[in-house]
């Protein structure tokens, strides 16, 4: 049990890291928009990526017990689910961060 919970705090440790990197990159992307546009491409981002964080962790929990029944060593367990989960978390928070500007251009048009 112990090595599954440090997968979720490892995979979601990593997860927040990135993206805060990624949310760096996107204020510097969104630099010509209006704050009241921005706001809305930023609030999209944060809670696409709370729920990717959230996936991403539990995943990574549950991909640890999996491999400790198929007889893997709980180290080798984490070591094999955190980088999965948390590559795969990174990539789509990159999505995160073009569909919130995206959304930050929807408002920006159309409001």
């Amino acid at each position: 049990m112990a090595s599954k919970i440090v997968a979720l705090f490892a995979t979601l440790i990593v997860n927040i890291i990135a993206a805060i990197i990624i949310l760096f990159g996107m204020l510097v992307a969104m630099n010509g928009f209006s704050e009241s546009d921005a706001t809305w491409g930023l609030g999209a981002f944060l809670l696409l990526t709370l729920l990717v964080m959230l996936v991403m962790s539990i995943g990574s929990f549950l991909l640890t017990g999996i491999l400790i029944k198929r007889q893997f060593s709980p180290v080798t367990s984490t070591l094999i689910a955190v980088p999965v989960f948390s590559i795969a978390g990174i990539g789509i928070e990159i999505i995160c961060s073009l569909i919130g500007v995206g959304v930050a251009e929807f408002v920006r048009v159309n409001h």
